[in-house]
């Protein structure tokens, strides 16, 4: 008896030679398709204040409307205290020295952008290397690798850079470095779990095979895979590079003057705070740059199904 026939199915159809088959199966579903309106609201508004800081800090010479470093005679009152927001010609108002406070965002969001791209692209690539190289060679490498980076990672990381600031000094350039060293192990934990991961996957194996070595395996075959953590760690990363910069710059250990930065401008305006104009617009500015930051990189998680361990934030 044929198959058919023992689950109650004719062989062949009534009045027909044709046998009987079994339904055609259904068609694959299509990839999903990756678009921006996968993404949300959300991120779209993240990306949209994103953009509004780099434009403002990357042509701050020819949209800040005044010097930013310059005490005009007319931006103090005449009883010599700052003028408030909507005094022409300052749309943002004046601080204590006259300085207008639109022209100062502007030229301290150069160095929050700043912030947020180099060191913390540093970071990362710090990670990338530990992280791979520890997953993917193992042994005593993996073991003395991870075992620092743990040890690392126990560490304070505002306290951490306060310390090396404290011996190192202050300024730019230290700030970049200090926020380098405290930033790079949660990643490079996530790289190497992921590095774990792949170096046991099917081509990994088949390039193994056919007699790649590991640098090479770790180069074509791993690194192109973490593209995408490490653009979702990047984004939200780049928000907590922000406030810790502004932290720094709060207590003067970050960018000196001359220079604007948002923590410092915070710092200054806290002893008067019945002009409170002067804290509460750089503190939104820190606050929208971090929020977008933040949405970004949480819609690329969700729209990816991305899972990062741990996100310092």
């Amino acid at each position: 008896m044929s198959v058919p026939a023992m689950l109650g199915a004719p062989d062949a159809l009534p009045g027909s030679t044709e046998l009987y088959s079994a339904p055609a199966a259904a068609p694959a579903a299509r990839p999903r398709r990756w678009t921006p309106r996968a993404l949300g609201a959300a991120p779209l508004l993240g990306t949209a204040i994103i953009a509004v800081f780099l434009v403002s800090a990357l042509f701050a010479p020819l949209l800040a409307p005044h010097d930013p470093n310059y005490q005009y005679f007319d931006g103090l009152s005449l009883t010599g205290e700052p003028l408030p927001p909507g005094s022409p010609p300052y749309l943002l108002g004046t601080d204590t020295l006259g300085r207008d406070m639109l022209s100062r965002l502007m030229y301290g969001a150069r160095v929050a952008v700043f912030v947020a791209v180099v060191p913390n692209a540093l970071a990362l690539f710090l990670a990338l290397v530990v992280g791979a190289i520890a997953g993917a060679y193992g042994g005593w490498l993996e073991t003395g690798l991870m075992r620092f980076t743990e040890t690392m990672m126990v560490l304070p990381t505002f306290l951490l850079a306060l310390a090396l600031l404290t011996v190192l000094g202050p300024g730019l350039g230290v700030v970049v470095g200090s926020l380098v060293l405290v930033s790079w192990t949660y990643p490079a934990r996530v790289v190497y779990g992921e590095t774990l991961r792949l170096r046991e996957t099917a081509f990994v194996e088949a390039a193994r095979a056919l007699g790649a070595g590991t640098p090479r395996i770790i180069v074509r075959h791993i690194v192109p895979q973490l593209g995408i953590i490490l653009l979702i760690y990047f984004t939200l990363n780049a928000a907590t590079m922000v406030l810790l910069e502004a932290g720094l710059g709060f207590l003067g250990f970050g960018v000196q003057p001359p220079t604007p930065s948002w923590g410092a401008m915070i710092n200054q305006g806290r002893d008067v705070l019945f002009w409170p104009w002067l804290m509460l617009e750089p503190g939104i500015c820190l606050a929208l740059l971090g929020t977008g930051f933040y949405l970004v990189g949480t819609g690329l998680q969700r729209a990816t199904g991305s899972r990062l361990y741990r996100v310092q934030l």
